[in-house]
C-alpha cells in the first residue's frame, strides 16, 4: 500500500529459540534477515521482538550492530523495547533502565515501547504510569524514533494484565497527559503502536481516532 511501510516482525524466545549470547546463533539469524530482505526488497526493514530480554544484555547489542551492519543501506532495524522497571512490576528481565536505553538506541532506528503487563488493578495509577514513563522515555531515546506502545487486546486471567485497567482508553489518556508536560513535541517521537489489531473492537477504534488521531 503506498505511503505504508512494512516491516516482519520476528524474533521468539530468549534462550527459547533466540540465543543472542551465542555468535553462531547471532550469524545464522542475521543471515535469515539478509535472505528475507533481499527476497522482497519492498520491505522497509525489520522489526525484532526477543522476549523476554533482560536488561543490559550485551549478546542483544552485538545482535543489533550486526543486523545493522549487514542490511541493505537505508533499511530500518526497529526493536520492541521494555518499559522502566516499577514498585509493582521491578523484574529485569523484561524492563530496562535508561543506560540500556541509550545503548539500544544507538543501534536502531526505532523504539516500539511494550507499555502494559504492569500488574497495576487501578486506572488512575496506570494513566500516571503512561504519562510517567512517556516523558522519561522519549528523552532517553536521543534523536532514535519512538512508538509507544497501547494495549487493545484480552489476556484474562494471567496476573500482569488486567483488561479493566490496560486498556486503549487509560493509556492513551496517560499518554496524551505525559505529551502535555513537554514544552513541544519532541522530534523522535512518532507515534503510538496499537498491540494488538486484530483484537481491537468498534468500539476501541471510535475512542482511538478521538482521542488519539485528532490530537
Amino acid at each position: 500500500m503506498e505511503g505504508v511501510d512494512v516491516l516482519p516482525w520476528i524474533g521468539g524466545v530468549y534462550e527459547g529459540c533466540c540465543y543472542p549470547d551465542s555468535e553462531k546463533w547471532r550469524k545464522r539469524f542475521v543471515s535469515s534477515i539478509v535472505e528475507l530482505l533481499q527476497a522482497h526488497p519492498r520491505l522497509a526493514g525489520i522489526h525484532v521482538n526477543i522476549e523476554p530480554m533482560p536488561d543490559n544484555n550485551k549478546g542483544y547489542i552485538l545482535l543489533l550492530k550486526e543486523i545493522k551492519s549487514s542490511i541493505p543501506a537505508g533499511k530500518i532495524v526497529s526493536v520492541a523495547a521494555y518499559p522502566p522497571p516499577t514498585r509493582w512490576h521491578p523484574y529485569p528481565d523484561v524492563h530496562w533502565g535508561k543506560n540500556y536505553y541509550f545503548e539500544i538506541a544507538n543501534e536502531v532506528d526505532q523504539l516500539a515501547v511494550m507499555m502494559y503487563d504492569t500488574s497495576i488493578r487501578l486506572p488512575k495509577i496506570y494513566q500516571k504510569l503512561m504519562s510517567d514513563w512517556t516523558r522519561e522515555i522519549i528523552p532517553w531515546c536521543g534523536n532514535t524514533q519512538v512508538l509507544l506502545g497501547v494495549p487493545s487486546y484480552d489476556d484474562s486471567g494471567v496476573g500482569y494484565h488486567f483488561n479493566s485497567v490496560e486498556n486503549l482508553e487509560n493509556s492513551i489518556r496517560g499518554i496524551n497527559a505525559g505529551l502535555s508536560k513537554f514544552k513541544e513535541l519532541p522530534k523522535n517521537y512518532s507515534g503510538i503502536a496499537l498491540y494488538c489489531e486484530w483484537e481491537t473492537d468498534e468500539t476501541e477504534w471510535m475512542f482511538f481516532k478521538e482521542e488519539f488521531e485528532k490530537k
